[in-house]
């Protein structure tokens, strides 16, 4: 009865939370509705995971032999379908939101599909317009960002400066889909909200880079290990024909693992921004957004 009385208790979303706090109630909303979460996950990421691999794939084996040529090629392709993934994780965890908040115990166990898709595939579509101007803003931050690693005075400084306006780049899709306002409003909100607690959201990026670097260190340090053993360990001449067809597969294996949690690792993180949206909502609006997200169906 415990049990389950923990999996139907429903996590109120505009509460004001700690970092701490907002990080637990986004490890309870994905432990809660695991089942659910994972099954989409598998639907709609697995696949591009499948087919993100093969890109970094050629990336690490460009670098490892030495084909620059091809280095180029394989992170383009590992870039855009980076972007293609941001968009699918976002509609996916925001749809989810949108159902957990119009359910009366906040159980979505007898979710399917087939009952999201109309819901999903319109947030999809919004997420994929307001991805377009986030990237075209995100890459002269890459380019700053890099700059900055030639002037160590202000480095840091620009640095954080980077990363948090980063993380409020990445507020503006939750507030476009879950308030199902403007693109405009939905930019100008999210600066708002960072304008009046810019200190707790540096704190949470910190702690959320913590998390997912926890998060992939478990498959990336053992993948990183049989990179260099294969490359380094092996005698010269023993990785042709058969030997070397299965270390390649093992490889691909390892980077479909790889890939796979650096999604869910994303989810993670996108559903904490969630609960720090629900945060600042409670502290500084008068939630009247509120009623739209719990009659999202009539949107």
């Amino acid at each position: 009865m415990a049990a389950l009385s923990d999996k139907t208790h429903k996590i109120p979303l505009y509460a004001r939370r700690t970092l701490g706090e907002k990080i637990n109630a986004a490890i309870d909303f994905l432990r809660q509705n695991w089942r659910v979460a994972l099954r989409f996950s598998i639907y709609l990421l697995l696949p591009l995971a499948l087919i993100h691999s093969v890109g970094l794939y050629a990336f690490v084996r460009s670098i490892t032999n030495d084909y620059y040529n091809s280095t180029d090629m394989g992170f383009l392709v590992s870039a855009l379908i980076t972007l293609l993934s941001m968009c699918l994780i976002y509609t996916l965890i925001l749809t989810l939101f949108q159902y957990y908040q119009g359910s009366d115990d906040g159980d979505l166990s007898m979710l399917t599909f087939r009952d999201v898709k109309g819901q999903m595939w319109h947030n999809f579509k919004r997420t994929l317009i307001v991805m377009i101007p986030l990237v075209v803003l995100v890459i002269p931050l890459l380019l700053i960002a890099f700059v900055t690693l030639f002037v160590p005075f202000f480095s840091l400084i620009i640095l954080v400066g980077c990363s948090i306006l980063a993380f409020i780049l990445m507020m503006v899709p939750v507030h476009y889909i879950l308030e199902n306002v403007t693109l405009g409003n939905a930019f100008g909100r999210s600066f708002g909200h960072a304008r009046e607690s810019w200190g707790k959201l540096l704190g949470l990026m910190l702690a959320l880079l913590l998390v997912v670097w926890i998060i992939q260190s478990s498959t990336t340090i053992p993948m990183l290990v049989f990179v260099f053993a294969t490359d380094n360990l092996t005698p010269s001449g023993a990785t042709s024909g058969t030997l070397k067809m299965i270390l390649d597969v093992i490889l691909y294996i390892f980077l479909i693992i790889e890939t796979f949690f650096g999604y869910l690792s994303m989810s993670l993180v996108i559903t904490t921004l969630v609960y720090h949206y629900g945060s600042n909502a409670r502290e500084q609006d008068d939630l009247a957004i509120a009623s739209d997200i719990e009659n999202f169906a009539n949107l």
